[in-house]
């Protein structure tokens, strides 16, 4: 184990053995039945992860029934018997990589998203269902404080459900008791304002829990270790702290064999960052929350929180913080994680952005996805990766994040590879996205994906090569994939040329001087991380777009929007740029009003427009014995998202 010896040593939770101290945690996946059965492409994703060598394996939220308890859609019903047919196959698969298999056990509560009435410990909405019914001029939905019926019911789902994940081969259940679902409901002051005992006085409000938690041994015994799911601190006025959970863990952690410690709550948007952060956030992030519970309570600790790599996750078990450590994302993006760290390939686990593109789609229903990891939720198409059946010469020309990936994939395929890329290293537009001192996610991948391109077998590269069609024509190849990327729009205003005036691409990658008083013009994702940067590098930053606010926000990634309120950056929305002066920028405003803000520069942000021309040049060499494709932003401008898995898609096919 060498270098990892404590975070890949084994451990005892209950009365399980696992191989090591990694736990997929729990993520939502999307991949099962709208009825609630398990998929092929479901337990391909899970076997695939399994095969990586993490101990521990556990399936995200799964509603313990589907009339009260649902978050989403295409999840499993575990009070249902017909689940345990298609779980034991998924155990089964799972097993032959020696990894021990958990479940997520979620009942939501005021959070169902369903169109019935909701049910909670008190008659109080959910806020983000408030803000809902506002947006849509509705009333809204009334939430069912439940009966002793209601109670007694749920706690029977709950020991149903890990029953059938007993029967079906599981060695884990994991109860979802944090973010603010069912059983924090009764726990937390803030929601719980019932008079009965199960309010009132820390004992009675958590009752519901501990006779949940007989219930399941009664069912069950020890023949099922159970992690416990807490926000430690639910980042909210009123509600649980970390001296609260101390308190409430030491009435059950006799009934209980791990605590997962998480944080934050389902209450608002701006709390989410702080469950599933971003990567404007830091690493281990919930790490010294799970330390203060290791030093309070005797039951084991699991952490989890924006651990992505494996050097994280060794100091963090080798420091007493925690015995396990949980990661999603770090596991989604490489499967192999822990084997490669094991054989010492540190080098080539692929970095996750912490870009949000999984759970984004997975909260709007759409099957879990990764931005980098192309394979990821299509495992029964892609696992074991198809080899050609013929060996073919595939030239690509730009070393951008698609152009890279293509020759990657094809590279995998067996094929031979030619990369033309003018400048005089890899990555493209990449490389400005990645300057900004904020993007050290983005940096690290980037970094990662030009090792991967440059040690791929039988591809090579030619640097400081502007690629022609006589160029290329001269390779005679069987395949070319054009991936030529886009230029910067640059609008003819008045000013525009002025000394003043920089784009934001210089900006991002360090190459330009910026003023005390800076005008961001363009007010996209782009422009917005920009704004960011510079306001916590002490710059008065003022944000415009001519879109409206409602229009631009809900694109950008997730916390975004919050940083920008707290570094007081001044976001104008509506506003037109007119003109750039030597002292500002002229907006005129939905009122046809004329400001001039003042700026001692102003960056532009508008985007970028595809090399159109270039990418048409290289499709005269199509022909019956060579293929032209054209990927990424030559195509139009796209995300990361976009480019990668267009050069995958691509590439996998030839």
């Amino acid at each position: 184990m060498g270098k990892f010896e404590h975070v890949l040593s084994p451990f005892k939770i209950g009365n399980v053995q696992v191989k090591n101290r990694i736990e997929l945690a729990p993520a939502c996946y999307m991949l099962a039945t709208h009825d609630g059965y398990v998929t092929r492409e479901m337990v391909a994703y899970y076997q695939n992860l399994a095969r990586g060598g993490a101990g521990i394996i556990t399936i995200g939220e799964s509603p313990i029934d589907f009339e009260y308890a649902s978050g989403h859609e295409f999840q499993l019903n575990l009070n249902d018997h017909k689940v345990i047919n298609g779980l034991s196959v998924l155990v089964e698969n799972v097993h032959r990589y020696g990894a021990k298999l958990s479940i997520e056990m979620t009942h939501c509560g005021r959070y169902v998203l369903n169109n019935k009435q909701t049910i909670g410990p008190s008659n109080i909405p959910a806020e983000m269902e408030v803000l809902k019914a506002r947006r849509e001029g509705r009333k809204v939905r009334q939430v069912i404080e439940m009966t002793q019926d209601m109670i007694d019911t749920v706690i029977e789902h709950y020991a149903t459900a890990a029953e059938n994940c007993l029967r079906a081969g599981f060695e884990m259940v994991m109860i979802h008791a944090a973010h603010g679902h069912l059983i924090p409901q009764f726990l937390s002051p803030m929601t719980n304002k019932r008079t009965d005992r199960y309010g009132g006085s820390l004992e009675n409000r958590a009752r519901f829990a501990i006779e949940v938690l007989n219930a399941i041994r009664a069912r069950v015994g020890n023949k099922l270790a159970i992690e416990w799911r807490i926000s430690a601190n639910e980042l909210v006025p009123d509600g649980l702290t970390e001296e609260d959970t101390i308190e409430f863990v030491k009435l059950i952690e006799d009934k209980i064999d791990l605590l997962h410690v998480s944080a934050g709550l389902l209450n608002e948007s701006r709390i989410i960052p702080h469950m599933i952060q971003p990567t404007y956030l830091p690493h281990c992030y919930n790490v010294h929350r799970a330390e203060i519970m290791k030093k309070a309570l005797k039951v084991p600790i699991a952490t989890v929180g924006s651990i992505h790599n494996m050097n994280e996750a060794e100091e963090i078990v080798a420091s007493g913080k925690a015995d396990i450590v949980a990661m999603a994302r770090a596991i989604l993006v490489d499967p192999e994680i822990v084997n490669k760290a094991r054989r010492g390939q540190e080098e080539d686990i692929r970095p996750c952005l912490r870009c949000h593109t999984c759970n984004k789609l997975t909260a709007a229903f759409y099957p879990i996805r990764c931005a980098v990891n192309p394979i990821l939720g299509r495992e029964l198409t892609y696992v074991p990766f198809p080899k050609a059946e013929i060996k073919k010469k595939v030239v690509v020309v730009g070393g951008g994040p698609g152009g890279m990936q293509a020759a990657l994939t094809a590279s995998q395929r067996g094929h031979e590879v030619v990369l033309f890329e003018k400048n005089n290293q890899l990555g493209g537009n990449l490389l400005l996205a990645a300057g900004l001192k904020i993007k050290a996610d983005m940096r690290q991948y980037l970094a990662w994906l030009i090792r991967q391109t440059e040690k791929a077998e039988g591809v090579t590269i030619k640097l400081n090569t502007e690629a022609t069609v006589e160029t290329v024509k001269a390779e005679n190849p069987d395949a070319v994939i054009v991936a030529v990327g886009s230029d910067p729009i640059i609008p003819r205003i008045p000013g525009v040329d002025g000394k003043n005036v920089v784009w934001v691409g210089e900006v991002d990658a360090g190459q330009a001087q910026v003023g005390q008083n800076v005008v961001i013009a363009g007010g996209g994702a782009t422009g917005a991380e920009a704004a960011l940067q510079l306001a916590k590098d002490g710059h008065k930053v003022t944000l415009i777009d001519m879109l409206d606010y409602n229009t631009l926000t809900p694109e950008y990634p997730r916390g975004l929007l919050f940083l920008l309120e707290d570094y007081k950056v001044d976001m104008r929305f509506s506003v037109k740029l007119e003109e750039i002066t030597d002292t500002g920028a002229v907006v005129i405003d939905s009122k046809w009003q004329r400001t001039e803000i003042p700026a001692d520069t102003v960056i532009l942000s508008f985007g970028f427009k595809p090399r159109t021309a270039v990418a048409e040049a290289f499709q005269a060499l199509e022909s019956a014995n060579t293929e032209v494709y054209l990927v990424g932003d030559c195509l139009k401008p796209q995300n990361i998202k976009e480019a990668i898995h267009g050069g995958f898609n691509t590439a996998v096919e030839i």
